[in-house]
Protein backbone atom coordinates (compact mmCIF):
# COMPACT_ATOMS: atom_id res chain seq x y z
CA UNK A 1 0.00 0.00 0.00
CA UNK A 2 1.40 3.59 -1.42
CA UNK A 3 1.02 6.39 1.58
CA UNK A 4 -0.39 9.76 0.21
CA UNK A 5 1.10 12.38 2.25
CA UNK A 6 -1.95 15.03 1.88
CA UNK A 7 -2.44 18.84 3.23
CA UNK A 8 -6.36 20.15 3.20
CA UNK A 9 -6.71 24.01 2.57
CA UNK A 10 -9.96 25.59 4.21
CA UNK A 11 -11.58 23.57 6.73
CA UNK A 12 -15.36 25.11 6.83
CA UNK A 13 -17.97 22.80 6.04
CA UNK A 14 -16.87 20.73 3.27
CA UNK A 15 -13.07 20.61 4.26
CA UNK A 16 -14.08 19.22 7.19
CA UNK A 17 -16.18 16.59 5.10
CA UNK A 18 -13.05 15.89 3.36
CA UNK A 19 -10.61 16.22 6.29
CA UNK A 20 -13.37 13.35 7.79
CA UNK A 21 -13.30 10.87 4.84
CA UNK A 22 -9.66 11.14 4.32
CA UNK A 23 -9.07 10.26 7.96
CA UNK A 24 -11.14 6.98 7.61
CA UNK A 25 -8.51 6.35 5.07
CA UNK A 26 -5.48 4.12 5.75
CA UNK A 27 -3.36 5.70 3.12
CA UNK A 28 -3.71 8.94 3.34
CA UNK A 29 -1.54 10.72 5.97
CA UNK A 30 -2.65 14.06 6.83
CA UNK A 31 0.01 15.90 7.30
CA UNK A 32 -0.52 19.44 7.24
CA UNK A 33 -3.94 22.19 7.47
CA UNK A 34 -4.30 25.53 6.46
CA UNK A 35 -7.15 28.15 6.82
CA UNK A 36 -7.01 31.79 7.95
CA UNK A 37 -9.28 31.46 11.24
CA UNK A 38 -7.12 30.13 13.95
CA UNK A 39 -10.07 29.09 15.26
CA UNK A 40 -10.88 26.39 12.37
CA UNK A 41 -7.58 25.27 13.36
CA UNK A 42 -8.39 24.22 16.63
CA UNK A 43 -8.28 20.51 17.61
CA UNK A 44 -11.26 20.62 19.88
CA UNK A 45 -13.68 21.84 16.57
CA UNK A 46 -12.18 19.72 14.34
CA UNK A 47 -13.15 16.73 16.66
CA UNK A 48 -16.77 17.62 16.96
CA UNK A 49 -16.36 16.61 12.87
CA UNK A 50 -13.97 14.32 12.85
CA UNK A 51 -13.94 10.99 14.81
CA UNK A 52 -10.92 10.24 16.92
CA UNK A 53 -9.09 13.29 15.30
CA UNK A 54 -5.57 14.45 16.55
CA UNK A 55 -3.17 17.24 15.76
CA UNK A 56 -0.45 14.84 17.11
CA UNK A 57 1.83 15.25 13.97
CA UNK A 58 0.29 17.76 12.03
CA UNK A 59 0.97 21.14 11.22
CA UNK A 60 -0.89 23.63 10.98
CA UNK A 61 -0.83 27.30 9.05
CA UNK A 62 -2.84 30.44 8.46
CA UNK A 63 -1.72 31.23 4.91
CA UNK A 64 -1.09 29.11 1.90
CA UNK A 65 2.18 30.95 1.52
CA UNK A 66 3.22 29.46 4.57
CA UNK A 67 2.16 25.93 3.97
CA UNK A 68 3.53 26.04 -0.05
CA UNK A 69 7.38 27.26 1.53
CA UNK A 70 7.39 24.55 4.66
CA UNK A 71 6.24 21.66 1.77
CA UNK A 72 6.36 18.12 2.45
CA UNK A 73 2.83 16.76 1.01
CA UNK A 74 2.23 14.87 -1.96
CA UNK A 75 -0.94 16.59 -2.87
CA UNK A 76 -3.56 19.03 -1.51
CA UNK A 77 -7.15 19.28 -1.24
CA UNK A 78 -8.33 22.77 -1.58
CA UNK A 79 -12.07 23.52 -0.11
CA UNK A 80 -12.59 27.25 0.11
CA UNK A 81 -15.00 29.45 -1.17
CA UNK A 82 -14.54 30.33 -5.12
CA UNK A 83 -14.35 34.02 -4.36
CA UNK A 84 -11.14 33.47 -2.34
CA UNK A 85 -9.31 31.52 -4.91
CA UNK A 86 -5.65 33.85 -5.13
CA UNK A 87 -3.72 31.66 -7.86
CA UNK A 88 -3.47 29.02 -4.76
CA UNK A 89 -3.96 26.01 -7.58
CA UNK A 90 -1.56 27.63 -9.82
CA UNK A 91 1.55 27.81 -7.54
CA UNK A 92 0.83 24.15 -6.22
CA UNK A 93 0.54 22.85 -9.89
CA UNK A 94 3.87 24.68 -10.80
CA UNK A 95 5.39 22.80 -7.55
CA UNK A 96 4.20 19.59 -9.02
CA UNK A 97 2.03 19.32 -6.26
CA UNK A 98 -1.34 16.34 -7.36
CA UNK A 99 -4.55 18.71 -6.69
CA UNK A 100 -8.07 18.06 -5.38
CA UNK A 101 -10.11 20.98 -5.77
CA UNK A 102 -13.68 21.73 -4.64
CA UNK A 103 -16.35 22.85 -7.20
CA UNK A 104 -16.91 25.63 -8.54
CA UNK A 105 -12.96 26.30 -8.99
CA UNK A 106 -13.55 29.69 -10.32
CA UNK A 107 -16.45 32.08 -11.10
CA UNK A 108 -14.58 33.13 -13.78
CA UNK A 109 -13.63 31.06 -17.51
CA UNK A 110 -10.22 32.54 -18.34
CA UNK A 111 -9.00 31.85 -15.13
CA UNK A 112 -10.54 27.81 -15.28
CA UNK A 113 -8.98 28.03 -18.38
CA UNK A 114 -5.41 28.95 -17.03
CA UNK A 115 -5.63 26.85 -14.16
CA UNK A 116 -6.36 23.64 -16.34
CA UNK A 117 -3.47 24.38 -18.96
CA UNK A 118 -1.02 24.35 -15.47
CA UNK A 119 -1.74 21.29 -14.48
CA UNK A 120 -1.99 19.82 -17.80
CA UNK A 121 1.66 20.81 -18.07
CA UNK A 122 2.73 20.06 -15.22
CA UNK A 123 1.33 15.95 -15.36
CA UNK A 124 0.15 15.95 -11.75
CA UNK A 125 -3.04 14.24 -10.91
CA UNK A 126 -6.00 16.38 -10.88
CA UNK A 127 -9.58 15.97 -9.88
CA UNK A 128 -12.52 17.91 -8.75
CA UNK A 129 -15.10 16.98 -6.31
CA UNK A 130 -17.58 15.77 -8.02
CA UNK A 131 -18.49 13.10 -5.71
CA UNK A 132 -22.16 12.84 -7.26
CA UNK A 133 -20.37 10.76 -10.03
CA UNK A 134 -19.06 7.93 -7.35
CA UNK A 135 -23.02 7.20 -5.65
CA UNK A 136 -23.66 3.96 -6.43
CA UNK A 137 -27.06 4.24 -7.62
CA UNK A 138 -25.61 7.07 -9.87
CA UNK A 139 -23.10 4.43 -11.16
CA UNK A 140 -25.98 1.98 -11.57
CA UNK A 141 -28.05 4.15 -13.43
CA UNK A 142 -25.45 4.73 -15.67
CA UNK A 143 -24.54 1.17 -16.50
CA UNK A 144 -28.61 0.70 -16.95
CA UNK A 145 -28.57 3.38 -20.09
CA UNK A 146 -25.66 2.72 -21.78
CA UNK A 147 -27.18 0.85 -24.33
CA UNK A 148 -30.62 3.23 -24.69
CA UNK A 149 -31.06 6.06 -27.01
CA UNK A 150 -31.54 9.00 -24.27
CA UNK A 151 -33.85 11.60 -25.05
CA UNK A 152 -34.53 13.91 -22.35
CA UNK A 153 -33.64 14.56 -18.40
CA UNK A 154 -35.57 16.80 -16.07
CA UNK A 155 -34.18 17.86 -12.38
CA UNK A 156 -35.90 19.50 -10.00
CA UNK A 157 -34.52 20.87 -7.05
CA UNK A 158 -36.09 23.11 -3.97
CA UNK A 159 -34.73 24.54 -1.51
CA UNK A 160 -34.63 27.54 0.59
CA UNK A 161 -32.16 30.54 0.52
CA UNK A 162 -31.33 30.12 3.94
CA UNK A 163 -30.70 26.24 3.73
CA UNK A 164 -26.93 26.29 3.66
CA UNK A 165 -24.90 25.92 6.91
CA UNK A 166 -21.77 27.10 5.97
CA UNK A 167 -20.67 29.13 8.45
CA UNK A 168 -17.17 28.24 8.98
CA UNK A 169 -15.73 30.79 6.86
CA UNK A 170 -15.43 34.81 8.55
CA UNK A 171 -17.41 36.36 5.51
CA UNK A 172 -17.91 39.34 7.24
CA UNK A 173 -14.28 40.05 7.81
CA UNK A 174 -13.54 39.85 4.60
CA UNK A 175 -16.42 41.76 2.37
CA UNK A 176 -18.37 39.02 2.42
CA UNK A 177 -22.06 38.32 3.85
CA UNK A 178 -22.81 39.24 7.73
CA UNK A 179 -24.16 35.74 8.33
CA UNK A 180 -21.97 34.08 6.39
CA UNK A 181 -24.01 32.37 4.30
CA UNK A 182 -21.66 33.05 1.53
CA UNK A 183 -23.59 30.70 -1.10
CA UNK A 184 -26.84 33.11 -1.33
CA UNK A 185 -24.63 35.82 -2.15
CA UNK A 186 -24.15 36.30 -6.03
CA UNK A 187 -20.98 37.86 -6.03
CA UNK A 188 -18.96 34.96 -4.01
CA UNK A 189 -20.91 32.27 -4.92
CA UNK A 190 -21.87 32.95 -8.65
CA UNK A 191 -25.26 31.99 -9.17
CA UNK A 192 -27.23 28.81 -7.38
CA UNK A 193 -27.20 27.03 -10.87
CA UNK A 194 -22.69 27.46 -10.27
CA UNK A 195 -22.36 26.78 -6.75
CA UNK A 196 -25.20 24.11 -6.20
CA UNK A 197 -26.23 23.19 -9.77
CA UNK A 198 -23.11 22.26 -11.15
CA UNK A 199 -23.53 19.08 -9.08
CA UNK A 200 -26.76 18.14 -10.99
CA UNK A 201 -25.06 19.12 -14.36
CA UNK A 202 -21.78 16.97 -13.66
CA UNK A 203 -24.34 14.34 -12.68
CA UNK A 204 -26.40 14.26 -16.08
CA UNK A 205 -23.16 14.60 -17.80
CA UNK A 206 -21.82 11.26 -16.53
CA UNK A 207 -24.81 9.54 -17.54
CA UNK A 208 -25.28 11.61 -20.98
CA UNK A 209 -21.65 12.67 -22.12
CA UNK A 210 -20.57 16.48 -22.74
CA UNK A 211 -22.82 19.30 -23.92
CA UNK A 212 -23.29 21.15 -26.08
CA UNK A 213 -25.20 24.43 -25.54
CA UNK A 214 -26.66 26.21 -22.73
CA UNK A 215 -29.72 28.19 -22.71
CA UNK A 216 -31.20 29.88 -19.17
CA UNK A 217 -33.98 32.31 -17.87
CA UNK A 218 -33.49 33.51 -14.09
CA UNK A 219 -35.93 35.06 -12.01
CA UNK A 220 -33.91 37.40 -10.16
CA UNK A 221 -35.04 38.66 -6.44
CA UNK A 222 -36.91 41.58 -5.54
CA UNK A 223 -34.79 44.44 -4.51
CA UNK A 224 -36.63 44.07 -1.41
CA UNK A 225 -36.26 40.47 -0.58
CA UNK A 226 -32.67 41.00 0.26
CA UNK A 227 -30.98 40.80 3.68
CA UNK A 228 -27.13 39.85 4.99
CA UNK A 229 -26.00 40.04 1.35
CA UNK A 230 -28.55 36.48 0.13
CA UNK A 231 -29.41 38.24 -3.86
CA UNK A 232 -29.03 35.03 -5.53
CA UNK A 233 -32.01 35.03 -7.62
CA UNK A 234 -35.02 33.23 -6.25
CA UNK A 235 -35.95 30.66 -9.07
CA UNK A 236 -33.44 29.53 -12.21
CA UNK A 237 -34.32 27.71 -15.76
CA UNK A 238 -31.82 26.05 -17.31
CA UNK A 239 -31.52 24.21 -20.76
CA UNK A 240 -29.18 21.95 -21.74
CA UNK A 241 -27.77 20.41 -25.16
CA UNK A 242 -26.04 17.49 -25.21
CA UNK A 243 -23.61 16.47 -27.91
CA UNK A 244 -25.63 12.95 -28.02
CA UNK A 245 -28.80 15.08 -28.97
CA UNK A 246 -30.42 14.95 -25.90
CA UNK A 247 -31.78 17.90 -23.52
CA UNK A 248 -31.68 18.22 -20.01
CA UNK A 249 -33.83 20.47 -18.10
CA UNK A 250 -32.26 21.83 -14.53
CA UNK A 251 -35.36 23.67 -12.37
CA UNK A 252 -34.03 25.37 -9.35
CA UNK A 253 -35.50 27.48 -6.66
CA UNK A 254 -33.76 28.82 -3.70
CA UNK A 255 -36.45 30.88 -1.90
CA UNK A 256 -36.53 32.66 1.38
CA UNK A 257 -38.13 31.67 4.69
CA UNK A 258 -39.90 28.44 2.90
CA UNK A 259 -37.81 25.88 5.05
CA UNK A 260 -38.43 23.05 2.48
CA UNK A 261 -36.98 21.70 -0.07
CA UNK A 262 -37.42 18.44 -2.45
CA UNK A 263 -35.79 17.34 -5.42
CA UNK A 264 -37.25 14.67 -8.31
CA UNK A 265 -35.28 13.77 -11.19
CA UNK A 266 -36.60 12.07 -14.55
CA UNK A 267 -34.28 10.47 -17.20
CA UNK A 268 -36.24 9.74 -20.53
CA UNK A 269 -35.01 7.36 -23.34
CA UNK A 270 -36.89 6.07 -26.99
CA UNK A 271 -38.79 3.05 -24.89
CA UNK A 272 -39.37 4.56 -21.06
CA UNK A 273 -38.35 6.83 -18.38
CA UNK A 274 -36.99 6.59 -15.06
CA UNK A 275 -37.47 8.70 -11.98
CA UNK A 276 -35.73 9.27 -8.19
CA UNK A 277 -37.80 10.60 -6.15
CA UNK A 278 -35.78 12.09 -3.41
CA UNK A 279 -33.95 9.35 -1.38
CA UNK A 280 -36.34 6.59 -2.54
CA UNK A 281 -35.00 4.50 -5.19
CA UNK A 282 -34.56 4.21 -8.75
CA UNK A 283 -37.91 3.01 -10.66
CA UNK A 284 -37.63 2.51 -14.09
CA UNK A 285 -40.82 2.49 -16.58
CA UNK A 286 -40.97 0.42 -19.28
CA UNK A 287 -42.97 -2.36 -21.25
CA UNK A 288 -40.70 -5.41 -21.89
CA UNK A 289 -43.23 -7.82 -22.95
CA UNK A 290 -44.36 -8.69 -26.75
CA UNK A 291 -45.24 -6.56 -29.03
CA UNK A 292 -47.70 -5.46 -29.98
CA UNK A 293 -49.34 -6.67 -26.64
CA UNK A 294 -51.57 -9.64 -26.94
CA UNK A 295 -54.82 -8.38 -27.45
CA UNK A 296 -53.48 -4.94 -27.45
CA UNK A 297 -53.41 -5.47 -23.65
CA UNK A 298 -50.67 -3.97 -21.15
CA UNK A 299 -50.58 -4.95 -17.30
CA UNK A 300 -49.66 -1.41 -15.78
CA UNK A 301 -48.66 -2.86 -12.81
CA UNK A 302 -45.89 -4.72 -14.51
CA UNK A 303 -44.44 -1.67 -16.10
CA UNK A 304 -42.43 -0.23 -13.01
CA UNK A 305 -39.27 -1.78 -12.28
CA UNK A 306 -37.32 -1.22 -8.84
CA UNK A 307 -34.16 -0.96 -9.81
CA UNK A 308 -31.78 -2.28 -6.69
CA UNK A 309 -28.33 -1.08 -6.71
CA UNK A 310 -27.74 -1.64 -2.86
CA UNK A 311 -27.92 0.95 -0.06
CA UNK A 312 -26.12 3.84 -0.83
CA UNK A 313 -22.46 4.47 -0.17
CA UNK A 314 -20.27 7.83 1.31
CA UNK A 315 -19.92 9.29 -1.87
CA UNK A 316 -17.42 11.80 -0.05
CA UNK A 317 -15.16 8.62 1.10
CA UNK A 318 -15.28 7.04 -2.09
CA UNK A 319 -13.96 10.27 -3.75
CA UNK A 320 -11.49 10.81 -1.46
CA UNK A 321 -10.36 6.98 -1.91
CA UNK A 322 -10.56 7.42 -5.59
CA UNK A 323 -8.32 10.12 -6.16
CA UNK A 324 -5.70 8.74 -3.11
CA UNK A 325 -5.33 5.41 -4.67
CA UNK A 326 -4.69 7.93 -8.16
CA UNK A 327 -2.03 9.99 -6.47
CA UNK A 328 -0.56 6.98 -5.27
CA UNK A 329 -0.25 4.98 -8.43
CA UNK A 330 0.54 8.30 -10.21
CA UNK A 331 -2.28 7.11 -12.43
CA UNK A 332 -5.37 8.87 -13.67
CA UNK A 333 -7.17 5.48 -14.47
CA UNK A 334 -9.28 5.72 -10.47
CA UNK A 335 -10.56 8.92 -11.31
CA UNK A 336 -14.16 9.35 -12.44
CA UNK A 337 -13.58 12.67 -13.82
CA UNK A 338 -10.17 14.79 -13.68
CA UNK A 339 -9.29 18.27 -14.03
CA UNK A 340 -9.88 18.46 -17.29
CA UNK A 341 -12.42 16.35 -17.82
CA UNK A 342 -14.56 18.74 -16.04
CA UNK A 343 -14.32 21.58 -18.03
CA UNK A 344 -17.47 21.00 -19.47
CA UNK A 345 -19.27 21.30 -16.62
CA UNK A 346 -17.82 24.57 -15.51
CA UNK A 347 -18.33 25.95 -18.73
CA UNK A 348 -22.21 24.77 -18.70
CA UNK A 349 -23.01 26.55 -15.85
CA UNK A 350 -21.32 29.71 -15.89
CA UNK A 351 -23.00 29.69 -19.53
CA UNK A 352 -25.83 29.53 -18.19
CA UNK A 353 -25.34 32.74 -16.52
CA UNK A 354 -24.04 34.02 -19.79
CA UNK A 355 -27.56 33.19 -21.53
CA UNK A 356 -29.58 34.79 -18.78
CA UNK A 357 -27.68 37.91 -18.93
CA UNK A 358 -28.34 37.64 -22.83
CA UNK A 359 -32.08 37.25 -22.18
CA UNK A 360 -31.82 33.54 -22.92
CA UNK A 361 -29.27 33.92 -26.00
CA UNK A 362 -28.63 30.02 -26.82
CA UNK A 363 -24.56 29.79 -25.77
CA UNK A 364 -22.40 27.36 -27.62
CA UNK A 365 -19.46 25.78 -25.03
CA UNK A 366 -16.66 25.68 -27.45
CA UNK A 367 -17.67 29.16 -28.78
CA UNK A 368 -17.97 30.45 -24.83
CA UNK A 369 -14.52 28.52 -24.07
CA UNK A 370 -12.30 29.73 -27.05
CA UNK A 371 -14.12 32.28 -29.44
CA UNK A 372 -12.84 36.23 -29.16
CA UNK A 373 -17.10 36.90 -28.93
CA UNK A 374 -16.96 36.19 -25.46
CA UNK A 375 -13.87 37.39 -24.44
CA UNK A 376 -15.50 39.91 -21.90
CA UNK A 377 -17.56 37.57 -20.32
CA UNK A 378 -14.40 35.04 -19.97
CA UNK A 379 -12.44 37.46 -18.23
CA UNK A 380 -12.49 38.68 -14.67
CA UNK A 381 -13.88 42.20 -13.95
CA UNK A 382 -10.77 43.43 -12.52
CA UNK A 383 -8.73 42.55 -16.13
CA UNK A 384 -7.86 44.66 -18.73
Amino acid sequence: MTTVSIAVVGLGQRGLQHLNALWQLDEAHIVALCDPFAGNLAENKIQQFVEGFSLDGIRTYGTFADLLTAGGFDAIYFAIPPSLHQGELLQAAQAGIHLFAEKPVSLFLDEMLKMERTIRESGIISTVGFQQRHDNWHIGIRNFLADKRLLMMTYVVNSTLESHSTKHTHTETVGGPQNRVWTANRAWSGSTVVEAGIHQTDLMRFWAGDIAWTEARYIQRAADDIEDGGDNPDAYSVTYGFESGAIAHLIMSRLRKTFWGDNYHDIMWDRGHLKIDGDNGPVAYYYDGPYPPPEGKVDPTALGHDLDFGPRNNTTLEIARAFVTAVGAKSEDPLLNTFTSSLNSHAAVLGANISDQLDGQRINLKDLLYSDDYHEFRKKPTET
